[in-house]
């Protein structure tokens, strides 16, 4: 087990990661939004939208393991 020091860390740190995790999905949908309001041809917004996916996804796995550390230490 970790102390308490080093899971507040590691809980913060990975806090900080879903919500940058978040940040980028939100741009990777802004951007496909302008793309296809300026007619953008050389957009590919299905893989835009993936990627957006996966960073929301591993947004919450962020979150989930951060509480899943707070949890375990009490």
């Amino acid at each position: 087990m970790m102390g308490p020091f080093a899971t507040a860390v590691s809980a913060g740190c990975l806090e900080a990661l879903r919500w940058l995790l978040w940040l980028v999905a939100v741009l990777l949908v802004l951007l496909v939004v302008v793309q296809a309001v300026r007619g953008d041809d050389a957009a590919q917004p299905e893989k835009l939208l993936i990627m957006a996916a996966m960073a929301a996804a591993f947004g919450w796995l962020c979150s989930f393991v951060a509480g899943r550390l707070i949890a375990a230490q009490r």
